[in-house]
């Protein structure tokens, strides 16, 4: 990990716990590693390869802004009201209308007072031609050509078993030239462990014009298992982690101070749409075991130091950090939540902090009503440290502000003890993509006195890679893809006004 602060920022605006970011250009700055020399502008002489990946030439391919709110869902007969309101818990929506929503509200009224009202909420974005949409009809998926043959298809590309669960060395990418494979299942654990960014051509038809091979762009110092997870198997089937690695092929030995998690949560318009794989509510223990299972082996024991040895000779070793935190996207409803909890409880983790993405136009309004019941215009980050000191866990293996596992479905007592929650504005990008908070987790989580610690994450479900970080899911390099990509150069003012 870096640990050297970038100058260039995806934050709009920052006050204090209230934050405004805008998603592609956050995601294109995780892409980014440890400065180098060669990270500076290449000049006209330099080679192809190093030209073309070099970042600032480069911009996330993205969706036009939002701007106007979506038409109300919400039921408008008293009948219908009266139904869906007995479907939802009381506490459940004490908690929207208590806790959360008043903050969300408050914290867009302290943006807009902050903020330039001539500004939009988003930057610029690289929106393809309607002659570039693959499919008319599917707005929300992204926005490239199919070429055949070469379609990112991971589910039927990725095999449950064939990634080896023995602990085997992974595959180094090279940075001076292409790596070549002939599909993306001969990939599994994958590692770039250079400055330099490394580039993945996958497919046969390498020079042939008509077919040309698919190219992901795989950033510094990044890691990566290509695998589906075994929580996806029945629970019949589902192996037991005493003899299987909850992540195939990643061994129990590999330790991190944080680990993201994007789990596939029940939900009927992506189970339509096909977006990607869910589960049914009917499997709701299975995946929370399995997000448990991750974390119970994955997650930095505090109590145990991590040693780090110089770089280079007779230089200063970096500050490790020692936290463990572990963090999780939710949907909103009950079931997700309590699932989340009961993860990081019955890993040991303390739920300490709650981040609330908050999703709006390009105008600053919420994208539907704060209150609505039928759809919130906001999603959920829940939060959870482990504690390295033992008079702090009680006998659960909790520590003592959680309540124990038998208790989870308390879920009013665990949402009260929750001392911060934390705001993030941001306009929405394409279908399932979540702002890319690494800059912020290292500010909150990673830095002691001004310097950032070196610290190593895990990103389970991954859609993308980040620079310095682990990633694992059946689609890591789906927006690492180069055609996900757009070599903008100095046309970038004058085509993309949508937002300016």
């Amino acid at each position: 990990m870096s640990n050297s602060t970038q100058e260039e920022t995806a934050l709009l605006f920052q006050d204090t716990n209230i934050y405004l970011l805008d998603i592609p250009h956050s995601i294109a700055l995780a892409q980014e590693g440890r400065p180098t020399p060669r990270q500076q502008p290449a000049p006209e002489s330099g080679s192809g390869t190093e030209k073309s990946i070099h970042r600032k030439t480069l911009d996330l391919l993205s969706c036009s802004p939002i701007k106007e709110p979506f038409p109300s869902t919400e039921p408008k007969k008293p009948a219908a009201l009266a139904r869906l309101l007995d479907t939802i818990p009381i506490s459940e929506r004490r908690f929207h209308s208590e806790l959360i929503l008043p903050l969300v509200r408050d914290s867009l009224e302290a943006i807009k007072a902050g903020f330039s009202h001539d500004r939009r909420w988003c930057e610029a974005r690289a929106v393809p031609s309607e002659s570039e949409l693959h499919d008319s009809t599917a707005p929300n998926q992204h926005p490239r050509k199919r070429r055949r043959g070469n379609d990112y298809t991971p589910l039927d590309s990725v095999s449950n078993g064939h990634v080896s669960t023995k602990n085997e060395p992974p595959m180094i990418l090279s940075t001076t030239s292409p790596n070549d494979f002939e599909a993306l299942s001969d990939l599994a654990i994958t590692k770039n462990p250079s400055p330099e960014p490394a580039i993945i051509r996958v497919g046969s038809g390498h020079g042939d014009e008509t077919n040309p091979p698919c190219e992901y762009i795989v950033p510094p110092e990044s890691s990566f298992v290509l695998c589906t997870l075994p929580l996806f198997e029945a629970e019949v089937d589902r192996p037991s982690t005493s003899n299987n690695y909850p992540i195939p092929g990643l061994p129990h030995h590999q330790k991190f101070n944080f680990i993201l998690m994007d789990p596939p949560w029940p939900n009927r318009s992506v189970r339509r749409s096909k977006h990607y794989q869910t589960h049914h509510y009917s499997e709701m223990d299975v995946l929370t075991e399995g997000l448990r299972d991750i974390l119970r082996v994955h997650s930095h024991d505090p109590k145990t130091k991590q040693r780090l040895h110089p770089s280079e000779p007779y230089s200063e070793p970096p500050i490790q950090s020692e936290q463990s935190i572990a963090a999780i996207w939710i949907t909103n409803a009950e079931k997700a939540r309590r699932a989340a909890y009961g993860a990081l409880a019955g890993a040991g983790f303390s739920i300490c902090e709650e981040w609330i993405w908050v999703k709006t136009t390009w105008d600053g309004q919420p994208i539907s009503a704060l209150d609505g019941l039928w759809r919130k215009p906001y999603e959920i980050l829940v939060i959870g440290r482990k504690s390295g000191h033992d008079a702090n866990v009680n006998g659960n293996g909790n520590a003592d502000n959680t309540p124990p596992l038998s208790q989870i479905d308390d879920l009013t007592r665990v949402s009260e003890a929750i001392t911060m929650r934390r705001v993030i504005a941001a306009v929405p990008d394409l279908h399932s993509r979540k702002p890319n908070l690494k800059s912020i987790f290292e500010d909150v989580f990673f830095t002691e006195n001004g310097q950032l610690q070196e610290y190593s994450a895990l990103e389970v479900f991954a859609r993308n890679l980040t620079a310095g970080w682990w990633a694992a899911g059946n689609e890591v390099l789906r927006f690492n893809a180069r055609e996900c990509w757009v070599d903008l150069g100095g046309e970038r003012d004058a085509d993309l006004h949508e937002c300016a």
